[in-house]
């Protein structure tokens, strides 16, 4: 088969899966179901995990060898579009992405094989424990002040890590730490082990994160997933990898509000003519189409270069890009779509107020627009500058 016949039918799957995704999440999760659960202790429906799971969605990227389906991220970014539409609150980017993803970075190990593999079964939600103090504007993701130490069969691991998400009902975490030589290393920790500590955080959304503290954690030593320059690759892909996938997300939800304020436009009478006939609200409706269309232009390239063999500085620095141009327009159609609603756009029972707290929650996510910026720019700064 030649590479067009392989792109085309590439294509064609990829046109079914974004039809299931989107007729699925219409209907098993609607914007009811995301109201219902703001607020609540887990903020996300394990049940509902359990029907994603069933679709093959929580495998998608699961290699074969770990009972996954060795899909890529242009498939997963469709489930992942789907999902965000409806608002729906299940971690699918911190679990299936950032996770599953770290692990697959990690090593091809028994732990990591068994762990991706209850990952793809929908049995499994790990988060990853890797950021505690944020400099301002910057993203470092070997600066860590978890250590861990002993040696032999069992490790002791002592820290605190912040802006876990999932916040609640988690099986287990991803845990980057330095031992004693400073080495960074990359721990899985189950969640019922014996001296953690889990604060929730809520959102605003509805949902959680949290803060865990490891206080003197006992853990074989086989669970250590990597080690040195190992560990600080597989978390900058992993890092790299869930940037671009919670701008499919933001880029779902700019596509929603904007639909839900042009119909609005359409629909709200005033001097007995649509407000959509002004020629301001046209020109600012325009303005907002043109900032989604750059966000999918981006986030389109980035999926790309995910599913392709870019280096990585390249990957790192369009995956910032992507985020950067998804969390400013993410937020300003946000904004506008508030005030282009008028008085109803406050009002917490309008659904537009859901997608509204998404994306603030999301364009703060894994760092926000001026954090990459500032990532991206130290990514392609020249060496001799």
């Amino acid at each position: 088969m030649n590479d067009s016949t392989q792109d085309t039918e590439r294509q064609e799957n990829l046109r079914m899966l974004r039809e299931s995704a989107q007729s699925f999440a219409a209907k098993e999760s609607p914007l009811t179901r995301a109201r219902a659960l703001r607020g609540t202790a887990s903020g996300f429906d394990r049940g509902f995990w359990g029907q994603i799971a069933e679709q093959g969605w929580t495998g998608l990227l699961v290699p074969e060898t770990a009972d996954g389906y060795g899909q890529g991220f242009a498939e997963m970014a469709a489930v992942v579009d789907a999902l965000a539409t409806q608002v729906a609150p299940e971690p699918g980017t911190p679990a299936l992405v950032f996770a599953s993803r770290l692990l697959q970075h990690s090593g091809d190990g028994e732990v990591q094989t068994q762990l991706l593999s209850r990952i793809a079964a929908g049995e499994l939600i790990p988060a990853v424990a890797w950021q505690e103090a944020v400099a301002a504007h910057r993203i470092d993701l070997t600066a860590t002040r978890t250590t861990v130490r002993g040696a032999g069969d069992t490790l002791q691991l002592s820290g605190e890590k912040h802006h876990l998400r999932p916040g609640a009902d988690i099986d287990g975490f991803i845990v980057s730490a330095v031992d004693a030589a400073g080495e960074q290393l990359l721990l899985w920790v189950p969640a019922d082990t014996a001296g953690i500590a889990i604060a929730p955080a809520p959102l605003a959304d509805g949902c959680g994160a949290a803060r865990v503290t490891f206080d003197k954690v006992t853990i074989a030593a086989d669970h250590c997933l990597a080690r040195g320059a190992k560990a600080t690759q597989a978390l900058t892909r992993a890092y790299d990898e869930a940037l671009v996938m919670s701008s499919v997300e933001l880029l779902a939800l700019q596509r929603a509000m904007l639909t839900m304020t042009l119909e609005y436009l359409r629909t709200r009478k005033q001097f007995g003519k649509p407000i959509g006939g002004f020629q301001a609200l046209q020109h600012r409706a325009v303005d907002l189409h043109i900032q989604q269309e750059l966000t999918a232009a981006v986030v389109g390239q980035a999926i790309e270069l995910l599913d392709g063999d870019a280096p990585d500085a390249e990957r790192s620095a369009m995956a910032s890009r992507a985020k950067a141009r998804a969390a400013d327009a993410g937020l300003l159609i946000a904004r506008e779509a508030v005030q282009l609603h008028g008085a109803i756009g406050f009002t917490d029972e309008y659904d537009l107020g859901l997608y509204l707290q998404r994306a603030l929650v999301l364009s703060a996510w894994l760092g926000n627009a001026q954090t990459q910026r500032h990532r991206y720019a130290a990514l392609t700064r020249p060496a001799n500058i």
